[in-house]
């Protein structure tokens, strides 16, 4: 029976948020980072139910249950792994795809990478002409001058610039290897057909370039603006539809914004890319613009990952909150908290956020912002002249239509109340009059739900293989081996693709190896299998990752994150070389630079492996491998302000290099203390006539103390070399 294809599980497992997926069935309340509520898998007075956003996860530390979105629906509503995939996607209103993947599709999945590839090779391209052309410099690097922008604020949004010529980025791109087809396809070539001849030219050309990110980072589109005066010449165009690009599901700046967004729990939307920029630089980080498009479902559920709490960005004219008053209301239906600030006349986030120092642009925003029905109400009314009921009456039921896409009873009330002393109505009739958009409302999402009931019902659900028996392995104690698995086991699942050590191989020669390499090869020396058969299924899940497709992806990761570095290091001399200095201050500033740049590369590798890993073990197909990776993963206690503020504090990752070691040298010696025991124990069991074997028991014990005396100063002797 076909499987659902793994880009639509990916883009399941991309979209399903904790939080949201959670709070359909929990009243949950922000603790810290995290989120708490009462558990809905027993009955609890005191909420024990943890959410952990940042990893996508839940935890109830009473009973043990929880997992990733995937985990919580099969446990709560007793289904398969295929049926809470299903759940989410109908959720989600995600299309499911269940036939075998054809070399169509893989034809496709390749299609999607070379375009990826095309799309890194132009930023890189469009970063130079803005940098190290007479005319990048001259007008696009003047332009981001003149509107304000500063180079730190234009390098972190990759800003650059299409030379004004028919077909440069073409041929660069073709002097590099790559495919005219893709150049066409994402839409940086188009093809123009006159006098039965077909040729092809840059879309983009004379114009600064706004690169458009995913939110892992990679560059999906491009916006571009005009450097010239002619009117007939579009101001703004964008990159069209593609396999890689949904406009609908895209906001910009969101890459940038997202740390932000979380930490602030509050997004800021406005309109335009200079608008999230300006913003930016303002350090106002957590801004995101929808890019000149009507706010989409799919935008919102994007903004959902990391807050509840949206406040719209508007100018004084109140034309533009009545001409986004669709997307007001699906903001309210997807249940977020919605807020308006309006900007003094005259001015527009960016122009607002230039002329304004960033504790003045902190302190507007934190004194202006007002409810959105409330503002609605004074703005709608505004124009109304008070002798025309016509008029008066289709401005309520435009504030109701909006009020009832609340769903949460006491906040509909308030808002109903306020109507209330706004529109000088007596409550009575506010409520008649929302009960009749309620219905109206109800009744539309119930064809909506049957039409994708019936786009979605498929007969047959694959089952899940039943979990193996735990058989002890090599007649060890598993009980007493456990915690020592245990602890190898948590590296594993948090740290199995970094990589952290040098192993010897047999030529003496030395390699890289990740904390899955490492004990994988340790354990094999030893002829050592895990005796707790939930952690022996977690290790294959992991091997099976470690050499798998993310071999290919961690590579093409690293080399964009060199080609990255390579630039940064070149704009880094050039600016020494600008602001000159003594030989021994140049040298100091060139270690620093080294330093900071080593640092960045470390970090963004173990980012990406970290999160890979992370994602397919919560969200694997196997239970016993879900649920070990949910207990390892999730932390019950964190570090108290007050010792995170001193700085200093080596974290467990920078630590591997000791604990894992250790971690094997304890699994090792609990085995052996278990040996010694059994024998012990048959040793007891002897009478006198058995003193031969009595003798070799006896010999045996000594040998496995005498490995036990040896055993730590012979692990790091053979294996473990520390990395440069």
């Amino acid at each position: 029976m076909a499987l659902i294809d793994r880009e639509t599980v990916n883009r399941i497992l991309d979209t399903a948020d904790i939080v949201d997926v959670v709070s359909d069935f929990v009243k949950l309340r922000r603790s810290g980072a995290n989120y708490k509520g009462l558990c809905p898998f027993h009955n609890e007075r005191t909420p024990s139910f943890s959410v952990n956003k940042a990893r996508n996860i839940c935890k109830c530390f009473s009973c043990g249950k929880g997992g990733s979105p995937v985990n919580f629906i099969m446990e709560l509503e007793q289904m398969s792994y295929n049926e809470a995939l299903r759940y989410l996607a109908r959720k989600y209103n995600i299309e499911i795809v269940e036939k075998e993947q054809s070399d169509e599709e893989r034809q496709a999945q390749n299609d999607r990478e070379a375009m990826l590839a095309v799309n890194e090779f132009a930023l890189k391209q469009f970063k130079h002409n803005l940098h190290d052309t007479d005319d990048g410099r001259n007008i696009a690097l003047a332009y981001f001058h003149h509107r304000g922008l500063t180079d730190a604020i234009i390098e972190r949004f990759h800003l650059g610039y299409s030379l004004d010529s028919g077909s440069a980025l073409m041929t660069a791109a073709k002097e590099a290897g790559y495919n005219e087809k893709y150049l066409i396809e994402t839409g940086l070539a188009g093809v123009s057909e006159r006098e039965d001849k077909t040729s092809t030219y840059d879309r983009f050309r004379g114009r600064v370039m706004f690169p458009i990110h995913s939110i892992s980072g990679r560059v999906i589109a491009f916006g571009g603006r005009t450097m010239r005066s002619d009117k007939t010449i579009a101001k703004y165009v964008n990159s069209p539809e593609s396999q890689i690009y949904k406009k609908n599901l895209e906001l910009y700046g969101l890459y940038q914004a997202k740390n932000a967004i979380s930490k602030r729990d509050k997004c800021i939307l406005v309109e335009g890319y200079l608008d999230v920029i300006s913003m930016h630089q303002a350090g106002v980080e957590n801004v995101v613009a929808s890019s000149g498009t009507s706010l989409t479902e799919g935008q919102i559920r994007a903004i959902r990952r990391f807050t509840n709490n949206v406040t719209l960005i508007y100018d004084a004219d109140p034309a533009g909150i009545k001409a986004s008053l669709r997307g007001i209301n699906m903001l309210l239906a997807e249940k977020l908290d919605v807020k308006v600030l309006l900007l003094p006349p005259g001015d527009d986030p960016d122009s607002f956020a230039q002329s304004h120092s960033s504790s003045e642009v902190e302190r507007y925003l934190a004194e202006n912002e007002r409810d959105i029905i409330a503002f609605m109400t004074e703005v709608l009314l505004r124009d109304v002249p008070a002798n025309d009921p016509t008029a008066r009456a289709k401005v309520v039921n435009t504030i109701l239509g909006s009020v009832a896409h609340v769903d949460d009873a006491v906040k509909r009330q308030e808002y109903i109340s306020q109507c209330s002393r706004m529109l000088s109505l007596p409550e009575e009739v506010l409520i008649r009059q929302l009960n009749v958009l309620i219905t109206g409302r109800y009744e539309e999402a119930e064809k909506n739900a049957r039409r994708e009931q019936a786009q979605n019902s498929i007969a047959d659900i694959e089952n899940e293989k039943p979990a193996e028996d735990e058989t002890p392995l090599l007649n060890l104690d598993t009980n007493k081996l456990r915690p020592y698995e245990e602890m190898l086991v948590r590296y594993l699942v948090r740290y199995g693709l970094l990589f952290f050590v040098d192993i010897k191989q047999d030529d003496g020669s030395t390699r890289p190896a990740t904390v899955f390499d490492v004990i994988a090869n340790e354990l094999a020396l030893d002829g050592i299998s895990f005796t707790h058969s939930p952690f022996n299924a977690t290790f294959e899940a992991i091997k099976e990752l470690r050499h798998g497709d993310w071999v290919e992806k961690h590579e093409q990761r690293v080399k964009e994150i060199e080609i990255e570095l390579d630039k940064k290091l070149e704009e880094a001399r050039a600016k020494i070389g600008r602001e000159g200095g003594s030989i021994s201050q140049i040298k100091k500033l060139e270690t620093e630079i080294q330093l900071q740049l080593e640092s960045f590369r470390r970090d963004s590798i173990n980012e990406f492996d970290t999160q890979y890993l992370h994602t397919h073990l919560t969200n694997s197909p196997d239970e016993a491998v879900r649920k070990t990776a949910l207990e390892l993963l999730f932390d019950r206690y964190v570090l108290s302000r007050i010792y995170a503020k001193q700085g200093n504090i080596e974290s467990e990752q920078d630590q591997l290099p000791t604990l894992v070691p250790r971690a094997i040298y304890e699994l090792r010696n609990a085995i052996l203390s278990d040996i010694i025991a059994k024998l012990t124990q048959q040793l007891a069991t002897l009478d006198p006539s058995q003193g031969p074997q009595a003798i070799e028991i006896l010999k045996q014990i000594s040998e496995h103390k005498e490995l036990q005396r040896k055993l730590a100063e012979v692990l790091g002797e053979r294996i473990i070399l520390p990395k440069n």
